[in-house]
C-alpha cells in the first residue's frame, strides 16, 4: 500500500513479478481502500486485475503471536508458511516480530522485508537510481498517511548515500 501511495509500484513489480495476498489484505487495500476513495486503491485494483496481485486463502490455523496483530498481518504469515514463499512483504514491527517466531517454528525459509527494503533491493538490484530510491524514501518520510518510523527512514537514506 505504501509504494503504491508513493508510485514505487514498478520497482515492486520488478522484484516480485507475481504477489499474493490474503483476502483480509485485499478487503483493506481494495474494499476499504475504495470506500475511502484512495487513489493507491484504483492502482493496485489493476494490478489484482492484471494477475501480478492475487488472491489466496491462508489455512485456517492459529499463530503464536505475544501482542495483537491485524488480520491482514496475520494472514501474511499464515500464507507465506502454507505456500512456502520466498519473502513476506510486512512493515509493522509487532507483525515482524510475530513472523519471525511463527517462521521459524514452521522450520520455513521465507525471508522478511518491509516497505524500504523493496526501495533498497530494487535500487541494488539497479530497478532505481539513487536518486530516484532517495526521492521515494522521502516521499515515505514526508507522508502522514504511511507510517513508518523516520529514524529507519534516515538510516535507509544513510545506505543509499553510501
Amino acid at each position: 500500500m505504501a509504494l503504491a501511495k508513493i508510485g514505487a509500484l514498478e520497482a515492486l513489480f520488478r522484484l516480485f513479478p507475481k504477489i499474493l495476498t490474503p483476502p483480509a489484505v485485499h478487503h483493506e487495500l481494495i474494499t476499504e481502500g475504495l470506500r475511502l476513495g484512495a487513489p493507491d486503491a484504483v492502482l493496485l485494483q489493476h494490478r489484482y486485475r492484471s494477475g501480478e496481485l492475487e488472491v489466496v486463502s491462508p489455512p485456517d490455523a492459529s499463530l503464536q503471536a505475544p501482542v495483537p496483530i491485524g488480520p491482514g498481518e496475520e494472514q501474511s504469515i499464515l500464507l507465506a508458511i502454507d505456500a512456502e514463499t520466498t519473502w513476506l512483504l510486512i512493515d509493522d514491527l509487532d507483525a515482524r516480530q510475530t513472523a519471525l517466531t511463527n517462521l521459524a517454528a514452521a522450520g520455513s525459509k521465507t525471508q522478511i522485508t518491509g516497505t524500504l527494503g523493496v526501495i533498497l533491493s530494487a535500487r541494488e538490484k539497479g530497478h532505481l537510481d539513487k536518486g530516484e530510491a532517495v526521492r521515494l524514501v522521502e516521499s515515505l518520510r514526508q507522508r502522514p498517511d504511511i507510517w513508518i518510523s523516520a529514524n529507519l527512514c534516515r538510516r535507509v537514506l544513510e545506505l543509499l548515500d553510501r
